[in-house]
């Protein structure tokens, strides 16, 4: 009866229709991949969304992070770490808009990531993001409940997009 159960959960799993999450197409270099964005994070200070979503061209060693973050007042962020347990990865931040909302700045940011790490990253049950500005104040962005949820939904697409690489 339990491999019953664990049986259909799997397939529930294999069966989960990825397309809510992720969006594929093929160009003349390879296979472009487009994670919707995620609202897998939180400044929990405070209490404001760290929105991301990743672009991914099979052909290349890298991906292409963007994300929002909102805070009471404008900030010029220099680094993106991700780091779980022991493994951590850092990058430099390159500003694609600062915008004013009504009583916050919203903040485009963009990084690249090596393909390779961001495969850890999607692996880790409870990464830690932390931006940078540039002076030097640290800001933790913490996982919410919805990583969980979507980890093997996201660990899904990890594994859908390196059984396609070149």
């Amino acid at each position: 009866m339990l491999t019953g159960a664990l049986l259909l959960a799997t397939l529930g799993l294999n069966a989960q229709n990825l397309s809510k999450y992720y969006v594929s197409t093929s160009q003349p270099s390879g296979i472009l991949y487009f994670v919707l964005p995620q609202t897998n994070f939180k400044n929990l200070e405070l209490k404001k969304d760290f929105v991301m979503d990743v672009t991914y061209l099979n052909s290349n060693d890298s991906a292409v992070v963007n994300f929002t973050y909102i805070d009471r007042e404008i900030l010029n962020l220099i680094t993106v770490s991700i780091a779980y347990g022991s493994w951590q990865y850092t990058s430099t931040a390159s500003r694609i808009y600062v915008d004013a909302g009504k009583k916050q700045w919203n903040h485009r940011y963009t990084f690249k990531i090596p393909f390779n790490q961001l495969v850890l990253f999607y692996k880790a049950k409870e990464p830690v993001i932390t931006i940078t500005t540039d002076s030097l104040r640290s800001i933790p962005i913490h996982t919410v409940r919805q990583w969980g949820k979507n980890y093997p939904v996201n660990n899904r697409i990890m594994q859908v997009i390196q059984n396609n690489q070149i």
